[in-house]
Order: structure tokens, then sequence, then C-alpha cells
């Protein structure tokens, strides 16, 4: 192989990951806007939300500490709710969610230092209640 081959498929590759990372934030960002919509329906509203919530979530199904389960769930299930989420809203309402998203990322990049933002802090909320989730129960115990 020369290196102009390998240079080739590190691009491609490269690309592919880009162009995942773009339809994925894309996909986000539509249905965040089609909870709004108002030719959504409520069932596909809670659908969305719970898909965008568990897509999110630092808490798995399946724990990722388990070999080969644990990713697996992050490889099927996430793409799943999102397909279920996607197929519950109107292909035309779709469509159009998804070009508001698209022109909002462009206009503000902030909002993905808000999705970050909103990630830590969620992290943070959680270690808080562990500490004191086991502060309660040392108090309790005594030790």
């Amino acid at each position: 192989m020369t290196s102009f081959t390998v240079f080739y498929h590190i691009q491609r590759m490269k690309n592919k990951f880009k162009n995942i990372f773009f339809n994925f934030r894309d996909t986000v960002g539509a249905l965040l806007v089609a909870i709004k919509h108002p030719d959504v329906s409520l069932w596909s509203k809670i659908i969305i939300a719970v898909a965008i919530a568990y897509a999110l979530s630092p808490v798995d199904l399946l724990p990722d500490f388990i070999p080969f389960i644990g990713y697996l769930d992050d490889a099927v299930i996430v793409p799943f709710l999102f397909f279920i989420a996607i197929k519950s809203i109107p292909q035309s309402v779709y469509e159009e969610c998804k070009v508001q998203a698209h022109t909002a990322f462009k206009k503000s990049p902030g909002f993905i230092v808000l999705g970050i933002v909103i990630v830590i802090l969620l992290w943070a909320f959680i270690g808080f209640f562990m500490y004191a989730l086991v502060s309660g129960i040392l108090r309790l115990l005594k030790l």
C-alpha cells in the first residue's frame, strides 16, 4: 500500500466520522425543534423526550462495564429510540424541523456550549446526590 492510499483511507474515515457527528447533531436538533412544533402529537413528544433524555443521560439500561453488552446498549438502544421518535413524527414536519435545527446550529455555536453545560450540571447534581446519600448512610451507621 502506498502512502497516498493510506492517506486517502484516513481522510475517508475522517469524513465519515464527521458526517456521523453532524448527522447526529442535526437529528437531535430536529427532535428538539419538533417538541415545540404544534403538528406533533403529545405521544410523539413523549417519545422524543424519552429518546433525548436517554441519549444524554449518564445512566444506561445496561452498564458500560459489562464487556460488549454495555456498549451494545449504546450502539443499539439509542439509535432505535431515535428511529422510533423520528417515525412518530410526520415526515414533512420532521424535514421542516431538520432545516430549522440546521440553520439554528449555524447561527448559534453557543447551543453546543449550552449542551455541554447542561451535561456538566447533570453530572454535578448526580455527584452531589451520591455524596449526600453516602454521607447520610454513614451518619446513620455512625461510622
